[in-house]
This record gives C-alpha cells, structure tokens and sequence, in this order.
C-alpha cells in the first residue's frame, strides 16, 4: 500500500478522535467533573493509538478497491474516445493509412483492456467491427452503423458512472469535432 494513503487514513482517525473529543469532553465535564473527562481522554487515546497501528490491515482492501475502480474509470474512458475516434470518416481527405492503421490500433488496444468490463469490452468489439466495415466500404450507412456503435459503447459506459460521464461531456464540449 501507498504510504501516502495510509498516512492520510492515520490523520483522518487522530482528527476524528479529536473532534469525538470536543464533542464529548464538555458533555462528560458538565455532567461529573473532571474525572470523566479524563477517562474519555484516556479512552479515546488507547481507542485511536489501537486504530493507528492497525490501520494497514483494514485500510488496505478499501484503498485496492478504490485503485481497481480508477482503473476501469479510465479504461472506459480510453475505450470510448478510442472507438468513436475510429467509428468516423477521417476529417481529412489526405489522411494518411498510416495515421488510421494507429487509430485503428489505439481502439483495438483500449477495447482490449483487462480492466473494461465484459459488458463494454463485447460493445467495443461490435462497434470497432462496424468501423472496419465502414472504412472498408466508406458509404453513408455504413458511417451510421460504425456511430451508433460508438454511440451504444459511449451510453453503456455512462450508465451509473457520473464520473465517466462527466469525463464525457467535457471531451465532447471540448472537442472542435464535435461542431461538425
């Protein structure tokens, strides 16, 4: 485990102790005096010293999961712009087939990914089979099949994920070939 992490979970449980005892200090001062003041002290002191050495053992399978899941964020990510890059008709006529050969490699590798889900990773196959049919044929319906493939990709992977989503939306606001 990072050490970064574990120091930031070591300093949320001494923050968290100190603010159990300035809640609860004046509570247990007006209520008998000094001695249980003291004792809350105490016990939130062998309370916390107890949490502090044994952090790594529980903080670890959270901070792993939270890694996993950046993970899959950004291979979902990487997948969409990937596939939808590809699932279009070069901006430019004199695009060269070295520049697509790149961007066709880019999308297989990004749909390949083993932190995208299978449920993506199934999508991402039928959409970049659309775009190869596509750019071999370069008619009208065909450009609509390879876009309503990236399109199916893009939805599902923004479904219950207001991360990807957000990530989403300011690719496309940012990007100028979306004005097209």
């Amino acid at each position: 485990m990072d050490p970064r992490h574990l120091r930031l979970g070591r300093r949320r449980i001494w923050m968290l102790s100190g603010v159990c005892f300035l809640v609860l200090g004046p509570i247990g001062f007006s209520l008998g005096g000094w001695i249980p003041l003291v004792v809350l002290a105490v016990a939130l002191l062998v309370a916390t010293s107890v949490s502090h050495w044994r952090a790594p053992k529980w903080l670890a399978p959270a901070v792993a999961k939270g890694q996993r899941e950046s993970r899959q964020d950004v291979a979902t990510f990487c997948v969409v712009i990937a596939v939808s890059g590809y699932a279009q008709p070069a901006a430019l006529p004199s695009a060269s087939s070295r520049d697509l050969a790149a961007l066709r490699l880019e999308a297989h590798r990004a749909a390949a990914d083993d932190d995208l889900a299978e449920e993506l990773r199934g999508l991402a196959a039928d959409a970049l089979g659309a775009a190869d049919h596509a750019h071999a044929e370069d008619t009208p319906a065909a450009w609509r099949a390879a876009r309503a493939g990236s399109e199916r990709l893009a939805h599902a992977a923004q479904e219950g994920n207001p991360y990807v989503r957000q990530l989403l939306i300011q690719w496309v606001e940012g990007n100028p070939a979306a004005d097209h």
